[in-house]
């Protein structure tokens, strides 16, 4: 699984292997639960800067791409630090970044936060995208509290991380 972490930045490059600029927003379809596209920081005064997941050839530590299209979606800054709020109206925490298979590029869930000490505490808090739904200002969770899925702070020990030679 892949988050938005790492898509940003990333270095662009067209068919030719120039390199065009780095990966300035990431475009979902929160609707149907898909990745869209992204949008590139390029130089100059070019208008044509959002790629089509379609138009991707490659997407490993750089991104090669085929042709440039209109922009479609939703900008993941619109729903970055949006209010998750439950049932009750308790609020659950805010969005911090998104969870992407990247066979497919569907997103699973979204990460979510409560406080900078909720967090070294207790971990991130993740909801599945068939337990939530989308308002204007603000996100409805309607999941269990019974099944909480978390990612939790850890450290790695010297042999945990990489083979000795």
């Amino acid at each position: 699984m892949q988050r938005i972490k790492d898509f940003e930045y990333m270095n662009v490059y067209n068919i030719q292997g120039r390199k065009l600029g780095s990966i300035k927003e990431i475009y979902i379809d929160f609707f149907n639960g898909k990745l869209k596209g992204f949008e590139v920081n390029r130089r100059g005064l070019k208008k044509e800067n959002f790629i089509l997941i379609e138009d991707i050839i490659t997407l490993n530590k750089s991104l090669i791409f085929n042709k440039f299209s209109k922009v479609q979606g939703l900008p993941f800054c619109k729903i970055k630090s949006m209010d998750v709020v439950d049932k009750c109206g308790e609020i659950v925490g805010v969005v911090e970044d998104i969870i992407i298979d990247p066979s497919d590029y569907t997103i699973k869930g979204l990460i979510i936060s409560s406080g900078f000490i909720n967090k070294l505490i207790k971990g991130k808090n993740i909801v599945l995208l068939s337990q939530i739904i989308l308002g204007e200002k603000f996100i409805l969770y309607y999941g269990s509290y019974n099944v909480l899925l978390k990612s939790m702070p850890h450290n790695f020990t010297k042999g945990d991380c990489y083979e000795e030679t």
